[in-house]
This record gives C-alpha cells, structure tokens and sequence, in this order.
C-alpha cells in the first residue's frame, strides 16, 4: 500500500484495511442519498454502521503507530455517530481526541465546535421532547 495519501502517513495498511475505508465511505454516501429521500431511519442507521467501522479503523491505525490517521477516522466516527443520532457518543469522541496532547490546531478548534454544535443540538433535542411529553 502507499505510505502517505493527501500527507497522511499509511504505513502498515492493508488490502483489508482499504476495503474497510471503501465500505464506510460507500455507507456515508448511502446514508445521505437516504436523508435526502427522507428516510431517516434508514439513513440513521447507515451512519452507524459507518460510525462503527470508522472506530475500528481509527484503533487499527492507533496499533500500528499512525495517530494522524487515527484522528482522521476518529473525528468521522463522531461525525457519524452524530449524524445517527447519538450525541453522546459523538461528544465523547469529540472529547477523546481534544484529549491528544499531539492534535494540530486546526483540527482541535474543528473538534471543538462540532463537540459544541453538537452539545447544543442535544440540549434543543431533549428541551423539545420535554415539550412533547409534558402533560397537560
């Protein structure tokens, strides 16, 4: 395999290890395609799966010593997993790469305003379902 792509070092990567990236990519494209045609379900769960296979790929590439590389699937993970719905998943993320003593300025002011964007949005979510179950 090449050892760098767009800068990134890819060192140690496999076949496999590109099939996987093919896969999520393929899901994150469906996934939209699917909120477009609002179904959101469907789509919800695509980012999930895409989200799940982007942690993976992030802890392989912690194994083999590549941290640019993990961070880039790690901040796709939480993407991801926003996009699902899960917010609390997504922040943590957000929180466990502003934990990297090694993230480049400019990724960590990203991290930080998706992980406040995203800590807003489920503020605005869980104040309006206080609204839909209230009782009368």
């Amino acid at each position: 395999m090449s050892q760098h792509s767009g800068g990134i070092d890819r060192h140690g990567l496999d076949a496999s290890f590109d099939a996987d990236e093919a896969l999520k990519s393929n899901l994150i494209v469906e996934a939209q395609l699917l909120s477009t045609q609002q179904q959101p379900d469907a789509a919800a769960d695509r980012f999930a799966q895409a989200a799940e296979i982007e942690e993976r790929l992030s802890s392989q590439c912690v194994d083999l010593g590549l941290r640019e590389k993990s961070w880039v699937h790690l901040f796709s993970a939480a993407s991801c997993w926003a996009r699902a719905g899960d917010f609390h998943t997504a922040i943590g993320l957000g929180e466990q790469l502003l934990a990297e003593t090694g993230l480049p300025p400019g990724l960590r002011q990203r991290v930080l305003e998706f992980t406040d964007t995203i800590r807003k949005r489920r503020t605005q979510w869980a104040d309006g379902l206080v609204l839909t179950t209230s009782a009368d």
